[in-house]
């Protein structure tokens, strides 16, 4: 008996439930189909202002019924609102009338590249009247800021900010770089050198190239093939970073407009075999010293060129030039972007931008990110990589807003002995990623060009060559 009532009463809660689904499905089925009408009704409506000569004006108690523009329409807003179709009444709106004005379309500046703002956002919200974000502003160790974000991510368990996963020489090294990016000498140096070697900033963008003198004969085999495959000189055209005193020299001497490591109080510490064993660093580690160097270097110049009002290329320096890049830069079709990059075709978090090969324009949303990276320093001597941190805080919600574009991977190519076969006319760019048998891959597909047939060739850099990268 007992369990005969318990079956009946359940089966009502059952039949009830199900009605009751019933019930929200009709209903919502019926509101579907009312906004649909409504929808319609409005595209009719807005059709038809378009042929006449003074636009009607949308208000929250707006009586529309369809093409005829009346019945009531809820939720336009308490503020009245202008559609704009040239007319004369145009000229005394503002906001979306000005865009869509003939002619105005010219002046509308929606990345900021003219006007130097930033765009509304939380980036603008956030910074309020600060230049950067620091580290802790950022927390991109913090998954709802971005990170951790896939395999290779900036991971620290103990601070939201990264920073507590730093070693002392790691906070030191970046340091040195941050005072030497604000002190007013150091910059004035820096700045002379730039006014004076590049004084028109809307010439073609200045390349630059931070590098050591591992790498430096890789810097001489790019102008070499630009010489060689569309007969420029881009040596004056070109700043070198060096990252020690060797490299500086060495770019001097083959015509490069150079600036030296003291300019940002670096001291070349990974040739320092005493301070590496006080370190207790392994071999491998100070090897790899130089890189995380060149590119704080790297980062901390393109900021400064950015605030000049400089149109930047920045490049490593074991790239080739097949053609003429600046030109394919140069397109209309890619002038709504704020920075363009080679593709790193690869899920983790080192993509999807290769730093590699970056095309930088000046606007304060560049600027406040670079100044933001210059902050994240330290992170570029704790992981022994640059390219993991520009592409964390790219994908930082407060970055959200800097537009930028991934280059086609067939014509900015990553060479490898699998990707060659990629190349044919349209290639622009070739690019020697990873880190070993990179000349042996450049003269295996012809694009070794320092050789005693290229002007700047020097007998001295071939005993510089990595013997991994033969």
């Amino acid at each position: 008996m007992v369990s005969a009532y318990r079956t009946r009463g359940i089966t009502r809660w059952i039949l009830t439930i199900g009605f009751a689904v019933c019930i929200v499905a009709v209903v919502d089925l019926w509101h579907q189909n009312q906004h649909m009408m409504m929808m319609e009704a409005a595209g009719r409506t807005t059709t038809s202002t378009t042929t006449q000569q003074e636009e009607p004006r949308l208000s929250a108690n707006c009586e529309c019924d369809g093409g005829d523009g009346h019945g009531k329409t809820q939720g336009l807003g308490d503020k009245e609102d202008t559609i704009s179709s040239g007319s004369s009444s145009s000229s005394s709106s503002k906001g979306a009338s000005s865009i869509a004005s003939p002619g105005a379309i010219d002046n509308f500046d929606p990345l900021h590249f003219d006007d130097g703002d930033l765009p509304e956002g939380s980036l603008k919200a956030e910074l309020k009247s600060r230049e950067f974000f620091t580290l802790q502003d950022l927390k991109i160790c913090k998954a709802a800021a971005g990170g951790p974000w896939g395999r290779r991510s900036m991971r620290c368990e103990k601070d939201e900010s990264c920073l507590a996963c730093t070693k002392p020489w790691h906070r030191a090294q970046a340091s040195r770089l941050i005072t030497a990016f604000s002190s007013e000498t150091l910059a004035a140096e820096r700045a002379q050198i730039i006014t004076d070697s590049f004084p028109d900033r809307n010439a073609q963008p200045i390349v630059v190239t931070a590098t050591n003198k591992a790498h430096f004969p890789y810097l001489v085999n790019w102008a070499c093939g630009c010489r060689s495959h569309f007969s420029e000189d881009m040596r004056k055209q070109t700043l070198v970073l060096a990252a020690d005193d060797e490299t500086y020299a060495m770019a001097r001497k083959s015509g490069f407009i150079a600036m030296p490591p003291s300019l940002f109080n670096v001291s070349p510490r990974h040739l320092d075999e005493e301070w590496a064993e006080k370190m207790n660093l392994t071999r491998n580690n100070v090897a790899k010293m130089g890189f995380p160097d060149s590119m704080a270097i790297l980062v901390t110049c393109l900021t400064q060129l950015l605030e000049m009002k400089y149109t930047v290329i920045t490049q490593d320096a074991d790239v080739v030039w097949l053609k003429d890049v600046r030109h394919y830069l140069s397109s209309e079709k890619l002038r709504n972007v704020h920075l363009i990059t080679q593709m790193a075709p690869r899920a983790d978090a080192q993509g999807p931008v290769n730093t590699g090969f970056v095309y930088m324009r000046p606007a304060k949303i560049t600027v406040v990110y670079m100044k933001s990276l210059i902050q994240s320093l330290p992170l570029f001597y704790m992981r022994v990589d640059d390219q993991v941190v520009w592409n964390t805080l790219l994908r930082h919600y407060l970055f959200r807003q800097l537009h930028i574009g991934v280059l086609p991977r067939k014509h900015f190519l990553d060479l490898h002995d699998h990707t060659a076969k990629w190349i044919n006319g349209d290639t622009q760019f070739l690019h020697t990623v990873s880190n070993v048998k990179k000349i042996r891959r450049l003269r295996q597909h012809g694009e070794w060009h320092l050789t005693e047939a290229c002007p700047w060739y020097e007998q001295e850099f071939e005993a510089l060559f990595p013997e991994w990268d033969l």
